[in-house]
């Protein structure tokens, strides 16, 4: 058994302070065995305050209780192991003529029983009555100094200690007292300073588990505790009684004070902070009062949770519409590091700083006060790379950590470090400047060791008075607060980052795989040119005419063979596919009735001309080696028409008068590209045949891949010449535009586009709420609304557009408008990805 005042004091984190192997004598403990109750330990005082003479270690409580006090223990017991604390009993008649106050809980295999006289019942009433009147005190104050200041008033004026404070830990766990309600005659701790070996490490431990703890008269002569023989230290974290360390005791007379009590304060299950009190003579709660100052102390921790949330709240929101500002001007994501470069300084409203230092792609970028020698530099990302990776990081101390920090002072004494990328490549670093201060300490800090009343050990300081300490080379130290700005600050950037990274991994991908497309394309391209110039130069020179004629014929031929290409290669958007066809077959209209070509007038998307071109050109450059256009006598028609059943557009190739043909076994690019190009690009179908007077194809283009051009909608065969673009956005310039898009960075896309256009009243939203908001407060002139809103439409915002006669046009990622409902099928529809100059025409056109 560990005896009082026997422990190793040389230093005081090592005192084994929760096996103290006594306790204070205004109540007295007993341990016994869970199942039969055989005492084990009890407390040297047991036997005389119970009044229960031949109690001792070994016998039976059955012997000395009543079944209904060993009954409303054993209910007790159950208590405390369901909540996983001390249970109460108040008032329990253990002897005839006297009452205690009880706290049962299990140490180990003991059961701890903890006896105190009881508390006369009107004082416990007077106690809940206060209790309720201070809770609804405090259950509105929405301030922290308030709140604080009002804890201690309150405390005092219930407990009448001489002294309440609100003691609050600090990271180091040094601590500062926040709030003060004294006796007038005493000197004001408010503000001081109290380092963290005043409370050590198992000190603390203890406070977290066992939220209350009293000392009823710091000079106390220590009761022990008798126990059965082979019995080890009995563990008291949990006790009541518990005796209190010598070291601390020593401490609390060298202050003068005569009894305290301590409340801990537990917030997110950490120890935040204790409702301190003192008193400069004796004073003792009874278990009842001790009970009701715990409740009003764990209440005071809720509190302070709700305030803190509720600030972390409000930085949460601020920051959340500082970051949405900050993106919202964002250029598209193959730019995002220039963006961030050129936007630094629209960072420093998100956590106060001094200076803002940005490491992206291995280029430095400052704001602001920060560093910037190349050393330096290399030094802080080096710092990045080992401290923070994939976590923020920060020092409020930077001559710690940097050997050439001093260097730096008093521009820079702390930083914070944000990763904005998923792997640890880019940063922001936040600066902070040197900030002097004078810290009152309750006395001198430093540890001393002297020859103390209980030999060579640490002796607590005898001296309290105030002790300035100067602080250099820190800054302002970075808050809680800070800290979860930082976090969503790194979420937002990171998030774009990895978009930013992913879009370049993508279109690497893309660039090479039309790399090798446009190759293939390339190298077969060209064959079947030269094959087709070789065609047109072995055509035998007609009668009559001179060899300058039919080199003149010859030359117009291939200038036509090269219009064609050249418009293919122009293709952007859609197209009429009359005018394809045309181009395409140009070179080989050997006579004026070679090629007929029949059909209404159809404008082909972009993804289907642009698979008709090939398909074309594929065709002709065979005919002209193996078909129709090998001879003289060769003719081609060409028909499209819409299919009445199935809406489908239907074009066919029809070859007559050349040589006989057959099917080729051999599978080249260009029979691979004839037989799937239709089904895999278009999700159409394709016929061939190869029939005796030549080659037929059908191909079934589906409707959503072509547009009968009509009166109405004959314009979108138009050019756009550049003076009418010029005027466009001359009437433009002064309108406002309303961007209704889910997608930020599509959203941002077209901001930009639209603003290099010198349209500059544009606003953009992301849901029907806002869009509808935006509307109601400053009207738009036109709007371009996302249909397809993540899990709503923008039906509703058209519908209010076209209440108030806005005109409108929707923009979808589809093909067709299946998704607008009839209602606004007279509404233009623009496709995605958007084309800055079929934006600037349609809006022109909604707004003549």
């Amino acid at each position: 058994m560990v005896e009082f005042g026997q422990a190793d004091l040389t230093s005081c984190d090592k005192e084994p302070i929760h096996i103290p192997g006594s306790i204070q004598p205004h109540g007295c403990l007993l341990t016994c065995e869970r199942e039969g109750f055989r005492v084990r330990r009890l407390s040297a005082n047991a036997a005389s305050m119970l009044g229960l003479e031949g109690l001792a270690s070994g016998s039976l409580l059955s012997d000395h209780l009543s079944a209904a006090t060993l009954h409303t223990l054993r209910n007790a017991l159950a208590n405390s192991l369901s909540l996983g604390r001390p249970a109460y009993v108040f008032g329990e008649q253990i002897t005839q003529h006297a009452r205690f106050d009880l706290s049962v809980h299990m140490s180990g295999d003991d059961m701890v029983i903890e006896c105190e006289p009881e508390g006369a019942p009107e004082d416990n009433n007077q106690f809940v009555a206060n209790l309720r009147m201070m809770l609804d005190r405090l259950r509105d104050i929405a301030d922290m100094e308030r709140l604080f200041s009002a804890v201690v008033r309150l405390m005092r004026g219930m407990l009448h200690y001489d002294r309440v404070m609100i003691y609050r830990f600090d990271p180091d766990w040094s601590g500062k007292i926040v709030a003060e309600a004294r006796s007038s005659a005493l000197e004001s701790f408010l503000g001081q300073h109290f380092p963290s070996a005043d409370i050590p490490v198992q000190a603390r431990e203890l406070y977290r588990r066992a939220l209350i703890r009293m000392i009823g008269d710091v000079s106390y002569t220590p009761v022990p505790m008798q126990q059965l023989p082979g019995l080890g230290a009995l563990d008291m974290s949990l006790s009541q009684l518990r005796s209190v360390s010598p070291v601390h005791c020593e401490y609390l007379s060298n202050m003068g004070v005569g009894a305290s009590m301590s409340i801990s304060l537990m917030v997110d299950g950490k120890l935040w902070g204790m409702i301190a009190c003192h008193n400069y003579s004796p004073k003792i709660l009874t278990l009842g009062e001790r009970t009701i100052v715990k409740i009003f102390g764990e209440f005071v921790a809720l509190r302070i949770v709700v305030l803190l949330r509720t600030s972390r709240l409000h930085v949460t929101q601020q920051t959340h519409s500082l970051i949405e500002n900050f993106l919202r001007d964002a250029v598209p994501m193959s730019d995002m590091p220039s963006y961030l470069r050129e936007h630094i300084a629209d960072l420093a409203p998100l956590i106060p700083c001094d200076g803002i230092g940005l490491w992206i792609d291995g280029q430095w970028t400052t704001y602001g006060t920060a560093p910037s020698a190349p050393e330096t530099v290399l030094s802080l990302v080096s710092i990045a790379h080992e401290r923070a990776g994939h976590q923020i990081w920060h020092t409020d101390h930077l001559t710690d950590i940097v050997p050439d920090a001093p260097a730096m002072l008093p521009d820079v004494a702390g930083v914070m470090i944000i990763p904005i990328s998923a792997q640890p490549n880019d940063y922001v670093f936040l600066f902070r400047r040197e900030i002097l201060q004078t810290l009152n300490w309750g006395g001198d800090p430093n540890k001393t060791y002297t020859n103390g009343p209980l030999g060579p050990r640490l002796t607590p300081r005898t001296s309290f008075a105030i002790w300035k300490e100067e602080v250099r080379e820190k800054c302002l130290p970075w808050t809680d607060n800070n800290l979860e700005a930082a976090g969503l600050v790194r979420s937002g950037l990171i998030e774009v980052m990895s978009a930013y990274h992913q879009q370049q991994l993508k279109e690497r991908a893309q660039a090479d795989t039309r790399q090798r497309m446009l190759n293939e394309e390339l190298s077969h391209r060209v064959k079947n040119i030269l094959a087709v110039v070789r065609s047109l130069m072995a055509q035998p020179v007609p009668e009559g005419r001179t060899l300058q004629e039919h080199f003149d014929v010859l030359q117009g031929r291939v200038k036509a063979l090269a219009h064609a290409h050249d418009q293919v290669v122009r293709t952007d958007g859609g197209g009429l596919l009359y005018p394809l066809l045309d181009a395409e077959l140009a070179p080989y209209r050997l006579l004026p009735d070679t090629i007929t070509l029949s059909g209404p007038p159809v404008w082909l998307t972009g993804r289907a001309l642009s698979v008709m071109a090939l398909i074309v050109h594929e065709l002709a450059t065979n005919a002209a080696k193996y078909g129709a256009f090998s001879t003289q006598e060769g003719r081609l028609h060409v028909r499209w028409w819409q299919d009445e059943a199935t809406q489908d557009w239907v074009v066919t190739w029809q070859e007559t008068g050349g040589p006989t043909i057959s099917r080729s076994t051999r599978k080249g690019f260009g029979s691979i590209l004839l037989d799937r190009a239709v089904p895999h690009e278009l999700h159409g179908k394709t016929q061939k045949e190869f029939r005796t007077e030549g080659l037929f194809i059908r191909f079934d283009l589906p409707a959503h891949h072509a547009e009968l051009i009509t009166q109405e909608n004959s314009t979108m065969q138009e050019p756009v010449r550049a003076d009418v673009m010029q005027a466009d956005r001359i009437r433009l310039q002064d309108k406002n535009i309303l961007i209704v898009e889910d997608q930020l960075l599509i959203a941002m896309d077209v901001e930009q586009a639209l603003a290099d256009y010198g349209l500059s009243q544009v606003r953009s939203v992301s849901s029907v709420y806002e869009a509808l908001q935006a509307i109601r407060t400053d009207q738009p002139d036109c709007a371009l609304l996302d249909f397809n809103l993540g899990d709503e439409t923008s039906a509703d915002i058209a519908r209010a557009l076209r209440e108030r006669e806005i005109p409108f046009l929707f923009a979808t990622g589809y093909a067709d408008r299946s998704m607008i409902p009839t209602e606004f099928r007279d509404v233009p529809v623009v496709r995605k990805p958007y084309a800055p100059a079929t934006l600037i025409r349609e809006m022109e056109k909604l707004l003549s």
